[in-house]
C-alpha cells in the first residue's frame, strides 16, 4: 500500500514515540552534538511538514558522491513507507532552510516529485552543522576515505580544532586522525584511487615516505597492477626506501641501536606527533629528527610543541 503524504503526517506522532535516535541509527556521538533523543522527537510541536523547494543542500556536507542507484531505492521505500525520519534544518531569511541532516531523504523525495516533506527546524551554527554532517556520515560510514579526510582537515583549519578534539568528536584515536589527514598530501591521482576504492588508506600511507609525486604515482601503479595486499604494499615501499637510502649512503655507518628507554621514548613522541619521528643518539648527545609531509603537516606538527 503507497501512502500519500496526509496519511503519512496522520501517522507520524506515533512514528516518533516508537523510533529512539538515541540508542540506534545515528548513535551516541551524533546525539552528543545534537541532543536528538529529547529535543528533536519528544516534543511534538517540533516535527512540521516544509516546502521540498525551500530545502538547500548542507555547504558543509563532507559527502560528495551520492550513489543514484541507492537514491532511487530509497525513493521507492520512501513511497510505499513514507519518510519515517524526519530531516534536520536550519531556517535561512526569505522563508528558505539549509540541511542539517538527511539530504538523501531530501533528493529521494526530490525524484518522487513530492511538495512537502517532515523536519525538524533547529538553530545551529557553522560549526555544529559541520560537526553534526561529519558525524553522522562517519557513524553510518557514508563517506568515502578522502572525503572523511577532507572533513577532518576543514575542522583542523577552518574552525581551528586540535586533533584532540576532533578524534573525541569522532570517537577515533589521534593519530588515526592525523594519518588520514597526511594522505591529501598524495597526488590528486592517488587520492582519486583511494576515493574509488580502488586503494586503501592503508596500501596508500606508506607512499608519504616515498620522496617524489612520480615514485608515488608509479608505485601506487605498481600496488594496482600486481593486486598487492597492505602488507605486502607497505613492505614494496620499504624497499623503494632502502634502495634510494643505499644509493645516498654508501659507506655510512648503520644507526646505533636505541637502548629500551629510547625506543619507548621514541614510540611516544611517533604517537604524539602522528608523524616518524628518528632518535638518533651520539655518545650523551644527539637529535631528534621529526618528519612533516606539507606546510599544513609542519604547522599541525608545531602546533603542538607550541599551543596557541
Amino acid at each position: 500500500m503507497t501512502l500519500n503524504q496526509k496519511e503519512q503526517s496522520n501517522i507520524w506522532t506515533w512514528l516518533r514515540r516508537c523510533w529512539n535516535v538515541a540508542k540506534t541509527g545515528l548513535g551516541k556521538g551524533l546525539s552528543a552534538l545534537i541532543p536528538m533523543a529529547s529535543p528533536l522527537l519528544e516534543d511534538e510541536e517540533a516535527v512540521t511538514e516544509i516546502a521540498v523547494s525551500t530545502i538547500m543542500p548542507n555547504p558543509f556536507q563532507p559527502r560528495r558522491v551520492f550513489d543514484e542507484e541507492k537514491l532511487r531505492e530509497l525513493a521507492a521505500s520512501i513511497k510505499e513507507h513514507g519518510v519515517v525520519q524526519p530531516i534536520v534544518v536550519r531556517e535561512l531569511s526569505e522563508g528558505k532552510h539549509e540541511l542539517v541532516v538527511g539530504e538523501r531523504r531530501w533528493r529521494a523525495c526530490q525524484l518522487l516529485g513530492w511538495e512537502k516533506m517532515p523536519a525538524v527546524i533547529k538553530e545551529y551554527t557553522n560549526e555544529q552543522i559541520m560537526e553534526i554532517a561529519l558525524v553522522e556520515n562517519i557513524q553510518r560510514q557514508d563517506l568515502n576515505p578522502l572525503e572523511e579526510a577532507r572533513a577532518y582537515k576543514k575542522l583542523l583549519t577552518e574552525f581551528n580544532y586540535t586533533q584532540e578534539q576532533v578524534a573525541q568528536k569522532v570517537s577515533k584515536s589521534r593519530s588515526f586522525i592525523a594519518n588520514m589527514v597526511r594522505i591529501l598530501n598524495l597526488p590528486e591521482p592517488i587520492l582519486e584511487q583511494v576515493a574509488t576504492g580502488e586503494l586503501t588508506v592503508g596500501h596508500v600511507r606508506p607512499l608519504l615516505t616515498v620522496e617524489s609525486n612520480e615514485q608515488q604515482i608509479n608505485a601506487a601503479a605498481e600496488m594496482l597492477y600486481k593486486k598487492m595486499t597492505v602488507r605486502e604494499a607497505e613492505s614494496f615501499v620499504k624497499e623503494i626506501g632502502e634502495g634510494g637510502k643505499k644509493k645516498k649512503a654508501v659507506g655510512k655507518k648503520q644507526r646505533v641501536k636505541l637502548s629500551p628507554e629510547l625506543v619507548d621514548i621514541e614510540a611516544q613522541l611517533r604517537e604524539r606527533c602522528g608523524t616518524k619521528v628518528s632518535i638518533k643518539p651520539r655518545g650523551n648527545k644527539g637529535k631528534i629528527e621529526i618528519e612533516y609531509y606539507g606546510l599544513d603537516d609542519l604547522n599541525r606538527v608545531l602546533s603542538i610543541f607550541f599551543p596557541k
